[in-house]
């Protein structure tokens, strides 16, 4: 009998467990959650922007003349980078940066390659091909936008 009322409480502890009223937080759809912004953002600036399959939106200011780099092409460009309400958070000197297009978010560099010596963008850049939520980034899951110009190709 000792045994059998050990097992019933025991048994009446783990279920009470699983019965929890704690809720199970739902995953944040970041994507969704992006778009949304953007295309506020896109609203509200009366923009009539490109749209890439990676999910990039770039308007094209000036193509530039000469070749587009590639993805592995070393650059020099000048950017400014800022968040949809307007707070910039980088940007470089007048003469611009110098990069390699494979070190930097995929979106950045994409957007690179439409430019020619030159060119200038703006690009508006969703976490999941920027600062996806999981990289440690004050910017993880937020959309980015870059202006830049496109100097010289190395």
């Amino acid at each position: 009998m000792k045994s059998y009322l050990s097992t019933l409480i025991i048994v009446l502890a783990f279920s009470s467990c699983l019965n929890s009223e704690t809720p199970i937080e739902e995953p944040i759809d970041y994507d969704a959650l992006n778009e949304i912004e953007i295309q506020d953002y896109i609203t509200e600036n009366n923009l009539n922007p490109e749209k890439s399959d990676s999910g990039l939106y770039y308007i094209l200011k000036e193509e530039g003349v000469g070749v587009s780099p590639t993805t592995t092409s070393n650059v020099t460009v000048y950017y400014k980078g800022y968040t949809t309400d307007g707070v910039v958070f980088d940007e470089s000197t007048a003469d611009g940066t110098n990069f390699n297009l494979n070190g930097l978010i995929t979106g950045f560099s994409e957007g690179i390659t439409y430019l020619k010596e030159g060119g200038e963008a703006t690009l508006i850049i969703p976490s999941k091909i920027g600062y996806p939520y999981y990289v440690y980034s004050s910017f993880a899951g937020k959309v980015v936008i870059f202006d830049v110009k496109l100097l010289t190709i190395n």
